[in-house]
């Protein structure tokens, strides 16, 4: 079997009846491990995946087209690594710690009660994303263009706005030290 179109996959890991398919369409993944599955040169169409744990999954080449990840685990996930093409998720109250999107094109992705804790954004274009109520600690945002993100009800971020781009972006009075924080200015 070549394709999976419209099924719904419960309770398993990615064994070997689903090491053989190579796209999967319209279909559902819930409470399924893959943790440090090798995911290689496939293709996920308009997925969701739903209480999954999906830590250290390699995705090398792997294509992510309209893909949503809920409550889900994903730490150390190299999303760098996938296809550019058609690459587009949505992720919502999950797991990305320590992930990576290095040089991704993500404009006007959601995340949504997310860790990205020491998560890399370095050289990632991020306009117009909305970070809902996501957790920034040690996240790292390095040559972005943050143009119009939504910042503002999300935690623990610090970048430096000299080293990208952040015209329009939006945050709260509250996150303004954290936007500062390379001066090593004393704000009260």
């Amino acid at each position: 079997m070549d394709e999976l179109v419209e099924q719904t996959i419960s309770k398993v890991g990615f064994n070997s009846e689903l090491q053989q398919i190579k796209e999967f369409y319209k279909c559902t993944f819930e409470y399924c491990d893959f943790q440090n599955a090798t995911l290689v040169d496939l293709i996920f169409t308009d997925c969701e995946f739903k209480s999954c744990n999906l830590s250290n999954i390699k995705l090398k080449g792997t294509q992510l087209d309209h893909i949503l990840f809920q409550d889900c685990k994903m730490l150390g996930v190299q999303f760098n690594e996938c296809s550019s093409f058609s690459f587009h998720i949505e992720v919502k109250n999950s797991m990305l710690d320590y992930a990576s999107f290095f040089e991704r094109n993500m404009k006007k992705f959601k995340f949504e009660q997310c860790s990205l804790q020491h998560v890399d954004f370095e050289k990632a274009n991020l306009q117009q994303v909305i970070f809902k109520d996501c957790d920034f600690l040690r996240a790292r945002f390095e040559q972005c263009n943050l143009e119009g993100c939504d910042f503002r009800t999300s935690m623990n971020i610090q970048l430096d706005p000299e080293t990208n781009r952040m015209k329009k972006s939006k945050f709260e009075s509250e996150q303004l030290p954290g936007l500062l924080a390379k001066y090593q200015l004393l704000i009260d």
